[in-house]
């Protein structure tokens, strides 16, 4: 079979097979939301994965306890929290990691018990980046609570304008300074909002993975290209919604599964083209071909 002729059967493939309408995998008290993957007692979520107890959560990854948030990331008791990562019990913060007890600060890293506070490291008991003792800190806040989050917020955006802007936001990587938003990371190249991977380029949203390129909401996954919205895959590409899987190309909204070609929702399936079983001799020969041809396509182009 011709490439040309593999991604036509395909299209007519995908027409013909009806689609889930929301994509809600392995989730418990969680039909509210789409493309969400592991997740319990998830409310009006969206594109978010292993997370527990969450409400009106985005692009978020093993969260617990929070609500309103945007990369929401190895958090917990975190309210509008806006690109997060490892903090606790704070609310209206941004572009914050390993923080907590804190509210309303923008960029502040490795810290507790700030307030209103912008580009602080390592630092306790701070109001707008001044310094004062435990006993003051907790006497002032208590009356700046009282304030609507519209005026903190615009006491933030004073501060802000004091400070030049930091080109990226990296933290515990190595090799990883071409991107932004990057925690825990090795040999990292253009990657934004990612954790706890290595060896990696072109990837957005995701973590957990080794040895990828081009991918967007994708976890544990190794050896992959041109992933999206997929979990645990190995030595696969041009995959879509996919989970546990190995040894597959094109395939949609498929699990459990491992030597498929152009596939749309399968599960527990081996040697399949097409949504069609085939022989492993068979399978082996006719995807030989299929890359050839996809291969010529290209080198012609």
């Amino acid at each position: 079979m011709q490439f040309t002729k593999f991604i036509e059967d395909y299209k007519k493939l995908k027409n013909l097979t009806p689609h889930s309408p929301p994509y809600v995998r392995e989730c418990i008290n969680s039909e509210l939301g789409d493309f969400l993957a592991h997740c319990q007692n998830a409310y009006y979520c969206f594109d978010t994965s292993y997370s527990n107890d969450i409400i009106y959560l985005f692009d978020s990854y093993a969260a617990v306890d929070c609500c309103d948030g945007d990369y929401v990331v190895e958090s917990e008791l975190c309210y509008e929290g806006i690109d997060i990562f490892k903090c606790n019990n704070s609310s209206y913060l941004n572009y914050c990691a390993r923080t907590y007890d804190s509210h309303f600060c923008y960029d502040c890293n490795d810290s507790h018990n700030l307030f209103g506070c912008v580009y602080l490291n390592h630092k306790e008991y701070c109001i707008y980046n001044k310094q004062y003792s435990k006993e003051e800190y907790e006497a002032k806040i208590h009356k700046l609570f009282k304030n609507l989050p519209a005026i903190n917020l615009m006491e933030i955006q004073k501060l802000k304008l004091r400070f030049p802007a930091t080109s990226t936001i990296v933290s515990n990587a190595e090799n990883s300074d071409y991107g932004n938003h990057v925690h825990y990371s090795k040999n990292m190249y253009l990657c934004f909002d990612v954790a706890r991977s290595e060896d990696c380029a072109y990837i957005y949203d995701s973590h957990r993975n080794k040895n990828c390129f081009d991918l967007t909401q994708t976890f544990s996954s190794e050896n992959c290209y041109e992933c999206v919205d997929c979990n645990k895959l190995n030595n696969c590409s041009f995959m879509t919604g996919c989970g546990y899987m190995f040894e597959s190309l094109f395939c949609d909204y498929c699990a459990n599964s491992d030597h498929l070609f152009g596939c749309f929702g399968l599960a527990k399936k081996s040697y399949f083209i097409l949504n069609k079983q085939y022989s492993k001799e068979d399978y082996e020969k006719e995807v030989k071909e299929l890359i050839e041809s996809y291969k010529n396509i290209h080198l012609i182009k």
